[in-house]
Order: structure tokens, then sequence, then C-alpha cells
């Protein structure tokens, strides 16, 4: 008994599989009869194509929410601001001109520049925790990844910059990217796609005037830098109140604290 339905089954099997084979291939005719291919194969590959348009669709709905997202500008909090820069050697001129902008919108500004720093200093140190509860920061500014810019696998600094942004918590922050003078291996990459939508600048890309070093941008060329990362601050997941000084505005106190390389 059981052997007659194995029979069966077999029939069956063999059954499907040519009724299959003859729709993948061309009508065959003998003298005035033609057997008509089947439309197994029409519908099978209908079937994924279907799939493949809809699947091409759902990521492009989802790209454009994305998109929709990013421009959506957030509200502009206008409450007084205790703003906190820090990073390497590319602070110093940075925060010359933040300093003007802080004091034209009336917040208060603080600044640490670490020369030769980059995020696995920052990160193994707690100097950012510290000058956070230090100024009681409630917006924080970085400017680092410039001494990581040959870094050739940058996604094994994935952590310290984690665990930078581990210390600045829950507080809203800006990431101003390195201004490259040459072109970096993906730490701009890496660093855009670890912090929150809307956190990071970009430099990259952008014209300066640089030092004799060819390296750092001049107190120039940074106060444009600056200028430029205010400009693009109300597309930002948080901005706040920061019009731009009047030129009266002389030179101000950039609270500058400078640490040496040597230093831990």
């Amino acid at each position: 008994m059981k052997s007659g339905y194995t029979g069966l089954w077999l029939l069956l099997a063999l059954s499907l599989a040519i009724m299959i084979a003859v729709s993948f291939a061309d009508d065959i005719s003998y003298g005035d009869f033609t057997l008509k291919r089947a439309t197994f194969k029409e519908t099978l590959l209908a079937d994924r194509e279907q799939e493949r348009q809809e699947a091409e669709i759902a990521d492009s709905v989802a790209a454009e929410e994305r998109r929709v997202q990013q421009e959506e500008k957030a509200p502009v909090d206008s409450t007084r601001q205790s703003i906190l820069l820090i990073g390497d050697s590319m602070t110093m001129n940075l925060a010359l001109r933040l300093a003007q902008y802080a004091a034209a919108n009336g917040h208060e500004f603080h600044a640490v520049n670490w020369d030769s720093s980059n995020t696995v200093k920052w990160s193994r140190s707690t100097r950012l925790r510290d000058y956070i509860k230090e100024f009681d920061a409630t917006y924080v500014f970085i400017s680092l990844g410039a001494n990581e810019l040959y870094l050739a696998n940058p996604d094994s600094h994935v952590q310290y910059v984690e665990g930078i942004l581990d210390q600045v918590g829950d507080l809203p922050y800006v990431w101003i990217g390195p201004p490259n003078w040459k072109e970096d291996k993906g730490i701009n990459d890496m660093i855009d796609r670890v912090c929150r939508p809307g956190s990071f600048f970009r430099s990259a890309g952008m014209t300066f005037k640089r030092k004799k070093d060819g390296v750092h941008p001049t107190r120039e060329s940074s106060a444009e830098w600056m200028d430029s990362v205010v400009r693009w601050m109300p597309k930002s997941s948080h901005p706040i109140l920061i019009d731009a000084p009047a030129d009266s505005l002389k030179r101000v106190n950039a609270n500058l604290i400078l640490l040496k390389a040597s230093d831990k």
C-alpha cells in the first residue's frame, strides 16, 4: 500500500517537472499540430519582477522620507546658551569667531584647544565631561578629525567617537568636520554616520586660505569657516539663536583654555 502511494507521488512530480520544462521551451509543432507553451514561466517571472519593483518603490519611499525629515527645520531654541567648543589645534581660530557670535546673542562661551589631539585622546580622557560640568554647558561644538585624516581604517575609531558623544550625553551638539587639505580615507563619512542626524557639519570640499604649513586655515579663513557653520545651523537638529555679530563688534574674550600635546 505504501509503495503504491510512492509511485503515485513520483508520477505527479514527473508530470509537474515536464510541465515546468515545457513552459520554458518554445512552442512544439508536429505537422499541423502545435503544442502551446505553458504560462508558468511568464507567471513566475512576472511575480519576481513585481516583487523587485515593489522593493524598489519601498526603498524610494524610505529614502524620500529620510530626505524630507532632514530638510524639515527644527524650531530655533532662543534661550540663552552656555556654549562649549572643544577640539584640536584648529579650534583656537574657530573659537575667536564663535565667541563673537556668542557675545552678540547673549550666550556664555568657553573653548578648549588641545594641540595634536584626536578622538582617541578626548575619548580616553574625562576632560569633556569635566568641562561640561564646570561651565554648565548647554550646547557643545566639537572640532576633531584633522589628525585622523589619513587613518587607513576609520571604522577602528568608531568607539572613540562614540566615547566622546557619550560624554556629551543628551546635550545638543555640532561636530565640525576637519578642513581637508587632501582627500581623507573615510574619516568624515565615519563621523557623519556615528553622529546624530543633523549634527555633523562637513567641512571637506570647502576652500581655505592656509598658513605656511599648508594645513591650518588662517585666522581670517577660520572666521569664514565658522560663518559657514552658522549659516548651516538652521538645518541642524537643534538650531539656536545665533545671528551674525555686527561689524563694529571687536574681538571678544573667548575664554580659551590651551592644552599642550603632551597633556593627558
